[in-house]
């Protein structure tokens, strides 16, 4: 079976995009290997409109019951190992070995987490190191953390932890907290929170698990902070790995893509966080906004095709 449209990323574009699909009545599937995305790993989203507070999870769920509700087709948990485009037809292959095939192809592959890229970082993952407090808090429950970063991922992690655990570091390598000014108030005023501005991380100390980190300068007469976890927040970086198998333009990491969402590949576009659109302005709501417009064009776009033009 050919597909009119392959999805590839159940994040918030993809979802969104998917839900669009179904209306136009498009012949498509969704491939993601994280149902929901990043964001549902969020654990507020307060910006979303209809909803004053809500878990990234949830917010997730609900847009995924919509697009099963409309009887879009998720492969979760799968992953597009390979593409390529064999004359008009995109060519996929997953991890686990399934052929799918499709006239045209949304990439909505979004972003993954950001490393510090110290010696042990990855030894001591899931052994005190982590990059989603979300995920991974109630195993620091009572204890001593620390939280890298001094943006929003940063700021509302460490807020989080502060819920959860006995005391929180933020540690922060510039002078400022940068994003949302209200996370940054509540982290000042809260007392379970130190920010430690100024700031690097050397080296992670641990033999079967993390122990403490070493910091570039003192903190309380010591370059040593004793901790049971590390929390990794500095942002996320575009994947693109299957976008550099087609040859589709990049610009400093990020897919570019035209007003309605078109890379240089015809019958390919891109919505969401792995983008150059909606003004480099990555939020749960442009993301959607990208799925939709991309939807819309695709429709267009098969419309024309089957017309003959």
């Amino acid at each position: 079976m050919i597909y009119d449209l392959i999805i590839i990323g159940a994040g918030p574009a993809g979802l969104t995009a998917s839900i669009y699909a179904s209306r136009y009545k498009i012949k498509h599937v969704i491939v993601g290997e994280i149902p929901g995305g990043l964001i549902s790993q969020a654990h507020n989203v307060c910006n979303f409109p209809t909803y004053k507070e809500i878990s990234g999870f949830e917010l997730m769920e609900k847009m995924k019951n919509h697009v099963e509700a409309l009887g879009g087709q998720i492969m979760s948990m799968e992953k597009i190992s390979q593409i390529k485009k064999d004359n008009v037809i995109f060519q996929l292959k997953t991890e686990s070995g399934k052929t799918l095939e499709s006239k045209t192809v949304l990439l909505a592959t979004g972003t993954k987490y950001r490393k510090l890229n110290l010696a042990d970082e990855t030894r001591l993952l899931g052994r005190g190191v982590a990059y989603c407090a979300t995920c991974d808090a109630m195993f620091f429950k009572d204890k001593i953390v620390a939280v890298v970063g001094g943006g929003n991922s940063a700021m509302t992690a460490a807020l989080y932890l502060s819920e959860i655990v006995q005391k929180v570091y933020l540690i922060v390598r510039g002078d400022k907290l940068k994003g949302e000014m209200i996370w940054a108030d509540n982290i000042l005023v809260n007392k379970k929170i130190e920010v430690l501005f100024g700031t690097n991380v050397l080296k992670l100390n641990g033999e079967n698990k993390l122990e403490s980190i070493e910091l570039d300068k003192e903190f309380a007469g010591n370059k040593t902070l004793v901790l049971d976890g590390f929390f990794i927040e500095i942002g996320t970086e575009a994947d693109t790995t299957l976008a550099d198998m087609l040859g589709v333009k990049l610009d400093r990491g990020y897919i570019v893509v035209d007003s309605r969402q078109k890379t240089n590949i015809d019958g390919l576009w891109s919505a969401g966080d792995i983008t150059t659109g909606s003004g480099l302005f990555r939020q749960v709501i442009t993301a959607c906004s990208e799925g939709a417009v991309a939807t819309y064009d695709i429709f267009s776009y098969l419309q024309k095709k089957k017309e003959g033009n």
